[in-house]
């Protein structure tokens, strides 16, 4: 009778469990035909951050469950070092870093929480991301393309605000030339299996 009672409460818990939801993992490779910019504007000239792909060269693990219309992710990751930026010239590079604080925090991190497939549209889906920068982490939910051939190909824009995480950006020639807050990331990731 004791043993029954001490089976009977985890028979329980595993009863009301998500039985049919399995932790899925693989391991992904971002190839070399893939790009990642950031692009800004001031009041005199607009300017673009192209991301160098080879510094993305390790595999990347990711962990996922699929339920429905809906993928959950568990620690995957994309690291980008604030090195990997080029901006165009020495000058704007420098202001970039300074930007991000990269003697600080020399990296930006990207984890991928979910993604919600659109059953009306094919190949569109919308991902919930946290993104952190010189230490402050932000949830963004945006708008993705995805299309599979050989490898898969991953489309998106994001704006958003340098405030969000308490940067400021930088003003140049005695404030005569100031940089927007709104920022745009842009991607074209062609991911391949391992």
């Amino acid at each position: 009778m004791k043993r029954l009672l001490f089976i009977l409460p985890f028979l329980i818990l595993v009863s009301f469990s998500k039985i049919n939801t399995v932790i899925n993992s693989k391991t992904v490779r971002i190839t070399p035909q893939s790009e990642l910019q950031i692009n800004g504007t001031s009041n005199v000239k607009d300017f673009t951050c192209q991301y160098e792909i080879q510094n993305l060269n390790e595999p990347i693990r990711i962990h996922f469950e699929k339920e429905q219309d809906v993928i959950r992710f568990e620690k995957s990751v994309l690291i980008l070092e604030n090195t990997g930026f080029d901006c165009g010239g020495k000058g704007i590079n420098k202001d970039f870093h300074g930007l991000l604080q990269s003697d600080i925090y020399p990296r930006i991190t990207l984890t991928l929480k979910e993604i919600k497939l659109n059953p009306h549209k094919k190949n569109i889906a919308d991902a919930l991301i946290d993104i952190e920068i010189a230490g402050l982490t932000n949830s963004y939910q945006m708008k993705t393309e995805f299309y599979y051939k050989q490898d898969w190909l991953i489309l998106g824009k994001l704006k958003l605000n340098i405030k969000n995480f308490d940067l400021e950006a930088p003003k140049k020639v005695f404030g005569l030339v100031v940089v927007s807050d709104e920022i745009e990331i842009n991607f074209k990731l062609v991911v391949q299996e391992s």
